[in-house]
């Protein structure tokens, strides 16, 4: 595989090639470091915009016209993308990405196919790629039979991703019996399981063979431990009677070949170089809206936040567009805007909501301290799993049991996190939270201790655990066996302030005041918590004797 090293927008160290700066005209010197200072800046648009400009200025440079491709695409500019493609990789010595590209841009219809082959060869991913969209630049041209013939070149770890392509390719050419068995090859081998089923169970429709397609569906739903959006709108269609969704166009067909290898990039590969595949997977077909969320969910990691959700907000439409605005709320929660990811969450909660968007709502508002609105959310998943004959998830009752805690109900909190400790009694989040409540409440503190011993024993490198650890040694009156967990934990959660706040305590206990007082002083500097910082300044002043023993 050859891997793009240097992406103009993100790679702001790369060099410019010697003598660039002289042998140019100032505009388009100026509008090549205004690029590079757009990508440094994570402006894509912006940087796509000047890279653009500088190629205008100057259309034989190899330099800018790879940069401005590279650019452009990454930014899902396709226009300029196309512009930039030609000159970019439509020669012997070109770019294998851009050659790729005009390939499928030939497909759309937006652009002719390269003119010239590539003197280096492609690697074998690269290669693949490449064969798949030769292959569906023949069904464009009215030759499915002869895309049907073209021998297939298993490649190492992707033989489902081949199927999928295999798949539709002879569907096209009408070979409805080696469809099948590709369809079903690829569905036992892929391991995307949604979107083969999704693949899958359209061809059956088809066919005509509904309950296939049914049985198929069902099968789906009710293994999945986070049941594929799609496949459950596939299931309401045909129990609605609806019509079967058609066969896919080239373009279409080419995009949901290209997308299983294209994803299978976010594991083996820069992410730069998964999402410019992505982009090419969106370029064949804008509506595919399953690549859109998952380029999303890489523009995200990218830190190309205003990309992200612009991708998010593409899908408008369908059974994943919900699920598209919860997280692009999700995104803004957790990239620091509080207040925009509330808002956008409370504008689209509705009833109609399927599980996995509530659920995703429901801890938004519990992180932001709104629990009664979670608290409704949980409820309601619940009830219809409850409903629906489903297991119950453990991670429902317990985060619905956080919040009642935090509302101040601690008798609904406390039979909540019995009842997920009771569906998954090995799980650390769980025994840690109940014993750790238990110990500083002081009525069933060896119970409690028992229980965080069991965490830290699973956990042995939670920060968290082991502080509870710590803590229950200190309130049996275990000081140095107190210390001891307490600094471990600190080692591992340096910014956590409530470990420096029980590591001061600890060694306030053991006689070690100097650096009791050094713990506390960190703790307060630390926390956000007006209480937890009230009883530090009380131990400051007054010494831990004076001092509340936990927060009340």
């Amino acid at each position: 595989m050859r891997i793009v090293l240097c992406l103009p927008v993100l790679a702001v160290s790369c060099a410019v090639p010697h003598g660039f700066e002289l042998q140019e005209e100032p505009s388009v010197y100026g509008a090549f470091l205004a690029a590079r200072y757009a990508g440094a800046s994570r402006e894509t648009s912006a940087s796509s915009r000047f890279y653009a400009d500088a190629l205008s200025h100057d259309p034989a440079s190899g330099f800018l016209s790879e940069r401005a491709f590279y650019s452009s695409l990454l930014a899902g500019d396709f226009t300029r993308a196309d512009e930039a493609a030609r000159p970019a990789g439509d020669h012997e010595n070109g770019l294998q990405l851009a050659h790729i590209y005009l390939k499928a841009a030939a497909i759309t219809g937006r652009a002719r196919p390269p003119g010239a082959e590539l003197s280096d060869s492609f690697g074998p991913f690269a290669a693949m790629i490449s064969t798949m969209l030769d292959d569906w630049a023949l069904v464009r041209a009215g030759r499915a039979d002869a895309a049907a013939d073209r021998p297939v070149t298993p490649t190492a770890g992707l033989t489902g991703h081949l199927m999928i392509h295999r798949a539709m390719v002879l569907e096209s050419a009408g070979r409805m019996d080696a469809a099948s068995e590709a369809y079903r090859a690829a569905y036992s081998s892929l391991d995307m399981e949604g979107f083969s089923t999704v693949l899958r169970g359209a061809f059956l429709e088809r066919q005509g063979r509904t309950d296939e397609a049914r049985q198929l569906y069902m099968r789906h739903l009710q293994r999945a431990s986070a049941p594929d959006l799609e496949v459950r709108a596939a299931l309401a269609r045909v129990d609605a009677g609806g019509r079967p969704p058609p066969r896919h166009t080239p373009a279409q067909g080419a995009a949901r070949a290209l997308f299983a290898p294209a994803a299978l990039l976010n594991a083996s590969a820069p992410a730069e170089y998964a999402a410019l595949y992505l982009r090419l997977v969106q370029s064949l077909d804008p509506q595919f809206h399953r690549n859109t969320l998952f380029l999303a969910t890489m523009l995200d990691r990218l830190g190309l936040e205003a990309d992200a959700i612009t991708a998010f907000d593409a899908v408008r439409s369908g059974p994943l567009a919900e699920q598209a605005q919860v997280d692009a709320a999700w995104m803004m929660f957790r990239t620091g805007r509080q207040t925009d990811a509330l808002a956008r969450a409370r504008a689209i909660a509705a009833d109609t909501m399927s599980e996995q968007p509530r659920l995703l709502l429901a801890d938004i508002y519990r992180l932001t301290g709104h629990c009664p609105e979670a608290v409704a959310l949980y409820d309601t998943v619940m009830a219809e799993r409850e409903a629906g004959g489903f297991e119950q998830d453990w991670r429902h009752i317990f985060y619905r049991a956080v919040c009642l805690q935090i509302a101040g109900d601690w008798q609904g909190a406390e039979a909540g996190f019995l009842q997920a400790l009771e569906l998954s009694p090995d799980e650390a989040r769980v025994l840690n939270h109940l014993g750790y409540n238990w110990i500083v409440l002081g009525h069933r503190v060896d119970e409690g201790f028992a229980l965080v011993e069991r965490a830290a024993e699973l956990a042995p490198d939670n920060g968290a655990i082991l502080d509870s650890l710590g803590w229950g040694h200190f309130k049996l009156g275990r000081y140095d066996e107190a210390v001891e967990w307490l600094e471990r934990a600190v080692e591992l959660s340096p910014a956590n302030p409530t470990i420096h706040w029980h590591l001061g305590d600890a060694y306030a206990r053991t006689g070690r005041e100097l650096e009791a007082g050094f713990q506390w002083r960190r703790a307060r500097d630390l926390t956000n918590d007006p209480r937890e910082e009230a009883l530090i300044e009380i131990r400051l002043a007054e010494g831990l004797d004076a001092a509340p023993a936990d927060i009340e």
